[in-house]
């Protein structure tokens, strides 16, 4: 079975306009179709990346890409043994997928599986940038909720046969887990909600290298616009360790609705035995956020959608 990465969001926005004015606007997203009720969004192709939904806030559901519809079939047979429902359809009005499996995960979320139509392959990031400040591709997502790290963590390592790459222990209590498919550190994150409502953290769009954060933030001054945090560097693992789990570089934005951007580039790629386990005390959590410089504003732990 090989499940690839994320390939679609969906995220409920106040207003569909305003929402525009910052995907479409400020970040340079194709608008593929749209209606009065949603959005469809692509960075690049003609592949959606990201629906937005109008009314409310927050997550509607997730993508995983997989290559073939055996690949549908084998985790059926995963969820079939372990008592887990879920729906097989189409959804016509998402271009570039075809047939979709979804299921409700223990925290609640809606995940789906998906299979491309024609040639492209669903779940693979695209990380080259035409050389402007548009991201290039829907690189992760961050999840939030009421259910213990740890629950989420076994339920996606057993049922999904997703691998485990780098877990946050405080008091020993799980805090927060990175969850990958595929090679790259994270494709999936999960974190203890502070308010429990919340039920995103963050989704994360692709950024080539540094100069694609330069180009970014000019965009965001230009158009009286800020980061929330960074750019900076996550240092999640072993102190100082820049090449470990959890060192990918970032820089955080909430659109008009509040729902957080993230934008991510420099993930390193591990072997399927790989994973790291650190304890932390709460004097550590800035740091780890944030290796280059212990700012890490409250919102970052406090506040998603």
């Amino acid at each position: 079975m090989a499940i690839n990465r994320i390939d679609h969001a969906a995220v409920r926005v106040r207003e569909l306009a305003e929402s525009l004015d910052w995907y479409e606007g400020v970040l340079g997203l194709t608008v593929l179709d749209k209606n009065p009720e949603r959005a469809l969004l692509a960075c690049s192709g003609t592949a959606v990346d990201v629906t937005l939904i109008a009314g409310g806030q927050s997550l509607e559901s997730f993508a995983f890409g997989v290559d073939h519809t055996d690949d549908l079939d084998e985790i059926v047979s995963r969820l079939d043994a372990n008592g887990v429902g879920y729906q097989r359809y189409r959804n016509p009005d998402r271009p570039g997928h075809d047939e979709v499996l979804g299921l409700d995960l223990p925290s609640g979320h809606r995940m789906e599986f998906v299979v491309a139509d024609g040639n492209r392959r669903a779940g693979t990031t695209e990380t080259a940038s035409d050389g402007t400040y548009r991201p290039t591709d829907i690189d992760h997502i961050n999840l939030l909720g009421e259910t213990d790290p740890r629950e989420f963590s076994e339920f996606m390592n057993v049922v999904l046969g997703f691998k485990q790459s780098l877990a946050l222990v405080t008091a020993g209590k799980w805090a927060a887990s990175w969850l990958r498919a595929t090679r790259m550190d994270h494709d999936l994150a999960y974190m203890a909600a502070q308010r429990p409502a919340d039920r995103l953290h963050h989704i994360a769009f692709a950024v080539e290298d540094g100069n694609h954060y330069y180009r970014l933030s000019d965009r965001l001054a230009e158009t009286g616009h800020s980061w929330e945090f960074g750019p900076g560097r996550h240092m999640a693992s072993r102190p100082r360790d820049t090449t470990g789990f959890g060192t990918n570089l970032f820089a955080y934005a909430f659109d008009p609705t509040g729902n957080r951007n993230e934008f991510s580039s420099g993930m390193g790629e591990f072997d399927d035995s790989e994973s790291f386990i650190r304890e932390f005390g709460p004097d550590e959590l800035g740091v780890i956020m944030n290796g280059w410089a212990d700012n890490m504003p409250q919102t970052f732990m406090t506040q998603g959608s």
